[in-house]
């Protein structure tokens, strides 16, 4: 996991009110593991500013339909 990838998952658990502390604990223990992760409350002024926002993520639209067809559900589009 590269630099800005923590504070792109801290951006979307933000969104559903989830604890930073909790998700940094996760990533820890996953493969969001990183140098970055272990470090954030030193790293997250300057790589925040970092994070990747509006740009296309097909591979993700796809790996996340498969899920939902994996569980026999449809993605819901917005």
């Amino acid at each position: 996991m590269w630099g800005p990838v923590p504070g792109e998952g801290l951006a979307f658990g933000a969104h559903y009110s989830l604890p930073q502390d909790e998700l940094l604990n996760l990533f820890k223990v996953s493969t969001g593991d990183s140098w970055v992760a272990r470090n954030w409350d030193s790293v997250s002024e300057w790589t925040a500013a970092l994070a990747v926002h509006n740009i296309p993520m097909p591979f993700n639209a796809l790996s996340s339909t498969q899920l939902f067809h994996s569980m026999g559900k449809e993605p819901k589009a917005k």
